[in-house]
Formats: C-alpha cells, structure tokens, sequence
C-alpha cells in the first residue's frame, strides 16, 4: 500500500512521520488493587471500586461497599484521585463491549478519595501535561485496543484475565506537540460531553416512565374521560381503583405454552429459517429478529408450537437473576420459543399491550412473591396461572394507558438511537484522530 508523503508505516499502521509510537509502559505509572477482605466491609465510610462497579463508560453509584475511615488511612496508596484511569485485569471473555476484562473508566468527582479493590490497575500518565489522561483514556476506546486485549486475555469462555507485561506492550501513536495532544483531546472530550448529555436526558425520561407507570398502572391517576368520581379498594397489590379488577391470570388469558430446546446434538436443526426466541431475548420489547433459527425438521421433532405474531412472553426460569426477573417481551414475528418463555393469550377483557406495561411494571413483584426453587427460580403453569392483575375493565382506558407509555418508549427509542449514532461517529473521529489521518490546526 502507498504511504502519501509525510507518514510513515508502523506498528500501529500508518501515522504522521512526527509522530511517535511508543509503548503503554514506558508513559504512565501504576498501582495495583489492593485485596480488601470481605470481612472489614461496613455498611458506611471510604468506599471499596471493584471491577464489578464499572460500566463501560463509567463507575456505578448503586452498589456500594465501604471500609471503616480510620482504617482507610492506612491504604493512601490505594486512594483515587479525580482523573484516575482504572483497568480491569479481570472478566469475562472479550469482545470489549460485553466484557469487564480490558475495560477502562475514568474517576469522576463522585469517585474520588474511594479504594481501589484487587483485580484492577490504577493508571496515571507520567507527564499528563502532555499526555493527558483524557487522550489516554480515548485510546482504550478504540477498536484497536480491543483487538489486542483478545490477543493477549488469557481464560475460558466464562472468565478472563491480561497480565500487566502483555498489556504495557500496547503502544499508542503520540504526537511530538503538546497542543496538538491538547487539540486531539478536546475534540473528542466535546464528542464525549454530547453523549453524556444524552445519557442524562435518556436517563431522565427513563425516570419520568417509571413515574408514569407507577402513576398509570395502579389507577393513581386517571386519563381523561376515565373514573371521574371513582374512590379506591385495597387488593393484595394495594390500593386501587374501585371500578378496577383484580384477578389471576388464568381468568382472562389463556395458552399457558412454554416452548422447547431441539437437540443441541443435531447441528442441523439450528440452520433453519424459523425464528427461535430464548429467554435472554426477552428484553421489554418487541421481538423483530431472533439469535438462532431452526428448520421445520426441528420443530416438528421436537412438537415445538409457532407463537403467532402480537403474543406476549415472559421468562419462566432463571428467575433468581436480576436480568432474568420480570423480563418479557411481544413477539413482532411468528416464532418458536425454547422452554424459558411462556405464552398467553389474552381473552377479549385484556389488550396485550395492557398486559406488556402490567408486566414490565410488576414483574420484579411478582416473581419475589410467588416463583419456587432454590438454587434456579421459576414459575411452573400451575403457578404462572395463579399470578394476579390488576386492570380496569373498560378496554379503552387500557388502550389509552398503552398508547402513553408506547408514546415514552418511541420518545426514548429516538434518543436512544440519537445516542448510539454520535457514539458510532466519536469511533469514527477516533480512528481518524488517534492515527494522524486528519490532522488538527
């Protein structure tokens, strides 16, 4: 390939000739996480960030551990400051995006003066007047470090691991000039504060959703046209409207069908065109595609039941974790299910889409209170047919609190796809910027 004049071919590709490519290692200084013990954890003082608490973006503020204050001044070494870079040396398997190992956040203002717990490595630019954390942290974004973290991670498909010496080996394509550093930073920090504005916003309508169905789905308040001079009664899922119902699933839906897993066995079985929808698809939406597609070979052997289009699902095991709990969906195609997914049909007094907000609202509810099992949690159709709603009998005002809530889910679908769109451009502005392939003035 021609190299055009002024770059040159390296190890990282092809980069401004005035430019260096240097490794991780020689630029930054490190500290790694001490191993706090489970036993000196209180319920208040210095907070403990373990590799569980970060995102990809960030540090979570919900899951908290702390150790005794006065104890805390004897791990200063382990103390975070604003602007910190933390990297998680453990995780699951890569690719970056669905895993721990390899990712890399930035300590914010909330963050600060917290313990920085084992399995993760403190990292600071040695000259962060030049190289500033910023433009560090912008590196570990890239696809090219993503790459090399699976060149280099070290486990099973479950659980990973980087050493330090692999890691220190990455290198980075540095300008020589300060302010062009300082430029290149900038540009992609005011990329990053655009996507974290949207990131409020979307937070901040996810909020005023789960406001509305609190509001909505207990009959708190009324739409327009619907229970004017209504008081309440109180149910076994509290107060509700005196001209709402309360009764169990298998009152006014029908189907009750769970779906089945054709034989792994049978390789072929799984190279079909008939989607097959697994629990981990139940995400409150609308299912459009599916992971994996079976023959008709598969669903006749296996006496597996088309679910039409427009059918609600919800996730019948597994119930025990938190992704799992309260997960359903509406199928926006015909399909197949394997046996995590239950069908149900609802009669003429219940509008499916009623029943999705009722769900996405209650599930977590239901499934504390009434799913069996140990060690996996589950609903059985016995007990599944048990499960209570409440509902207001007049199908028009269920209509009505479905079209507010589906208007929500659109509002936030829009800004969701405004946000992964700027972040499709900022991985773009990255790959150009990090290389020299546009140049700053």
């Amino acid at each position: 390939m021609e190299v055009k004049p002024g770059y040159l071919q390296t190890d990282v590709g092809v980069t401004p000739e005035d430019w260096d490519i240097i490794p991780l290692g020689d630029i930054i200084e490190y500290v790694k996480g001490y191993a706090f013990q489970p036993v000196d954890y209180r319920p208040s003082g210095i907070r403990i960030i373990r590799v569980s608490d970060t995102t990809f973006d960030s540090v979570r503020n919900d899951n908290e551990i702390f150790i005794d204050s006065d104890k805390a001044k004897s791990y200063v070494r382990w103390a975070l400051k604003k602007n910190d870079l933390v990297l998680s040396t453990v995780g699951s398997k890569p690719p970056m995006y669905d895993s721990i190992v390899g990712r890399v956040v930035i300590i914010d203002s909330r963050s600060e003066g917290a313990l920085l717990n084992q399995n993760a490595v403190l990292l600071r630019s040695k000259d962060k007047k030049s190289v500033t954390q910023t433009f560090l942290l912008n590196h570990f974004k890239t696809k090219r470090y993503s790459q090399f973290i699976e060149s280099i991670f070290r486990g099973n498909a479950n659980q990973a691991s980087i050493t330090l010496k692999d890691l220190f080996k990455f290198k980075l394509a540095i300008p020589k000039k300060t302010q062009e550093i300082s430029s290149i930073a900038t540009a992609l920090s005011d990329a990053d504060a655009h996507i974290s504005s949207l990131e409020q916003v979307i937070a901040k309508k996810r909020d005023l959703k789960q406001a509305a169905m609190q509001e909505l789905l207990t009959g708190k308040k009324r739409l327009l046209g619907f229970g004017k001079g209504q008081g309440y009664k109180f149910t076994e899922m509290g107060l509700i409207p005196s001209d709402w119902e309360i009764k169990s699933f298998e009152e006014i839906m029908t189907g009750f069908t769970s779906g089945q897993t054709p034989s792994r066995s049978k390789s072929e079985y799984f190279k079909g065109n008939i989607p097959w929808i697994t629990s981990g698809e139940l995400n409150h939406n609308v299912i459009a595609d599916t992971i994996e597609k079976i023959t008709e070979e598969a669903v006749q052997n296996t006496n597996l039941q088309i679910i039409p289009k427009g059918t609600f699902l919800f996730a019948i095991t597994g119930l025990e974790a938190e992704g799992t709990r309260g997960s359903c969906a509406i199928t926006g195609i015909d399909a197949a299910t394997n046996q995590s997914c239950m069908a149900v049909f609802p009669t003429d007094a219940l509008t499916t889409e009623y029943l999705f907000y009722f769900y996405e609202k209650f599930g977590n509810w239901l499934a504390f209170k009434f799913c069996q099992g140990t060690k996996q949690q589950s609903y059985s159709g016995t007990i599944a047919r048990k499960l209570p709603i409440i509902y207001p009998p007049d199908i028009e005002e269920q209509h009505a609190i479905a079209t507010v809530l589906t208007d929500m889910d659109a509002e936030l679908a829009a800004l969701e796809q405004q946000r992964d769109k700027t972040r499709a451009i900022k991985q773009g502005m990255m790959q150009e910027l990090l290389t020299g392939r546009i140049r700053l003035t």
